[in-house]
């Protein structure tokens, strides 16, 4: 978030541009869009849990697809976004304690948003 907004210079050209091109007609800001699809991330994890096993990862894993690409086709995010929000919630799950990975999930909003404004 900080270096596509601020830091453009540590980017690479070839990427600087592609990114800027993927969010060519996005209508929100970078944070927006970011904590828009971590919301979504989050729902989708908590109704995967709340559900019985045999749909509940059935269910994260269509709603996580149909939700990006239906996100992504809407143009209400970028394509980049989605691809960060998906390595970040990959990530999230190879936390060896739950207590930790508990606050990962808790701080990720308050990171995101002053990454956001204060770059």
């Amino acid at each position: 978030m900080a270096i596509t907004t601020f830091h453009q210079e540590m980017v690479p050209p070839d990427l600087l541009i592609s990114i800027a091109s993927a969010r060519e007609g996005i209508p929100f800001p970078a944070i927006v869009e970011a904590i828009l699809m971590e919301v979504a991330f989050e729902a989708l994890r908590e109704a995967g849990i709340r559900l019985p096993k045999q749909v509940g990862s059935a269910v994260s894993i269509v709603g996580a697809l149909v939700i990006g690409q239906a996100a992504v086709q809407a143009g209400i995010v970028g394509a980049p976004m989605i691809i960060v929000v998906s390595i970040t919630g990959i990530a999230s799950f190879m936390v060896p304690r739950y207590s930790m990975g508990l606050a990962i999930r808790l701080l990720r909003f308050p990171i995101i948003i002053l990454g956001g404004t204060l770059g």
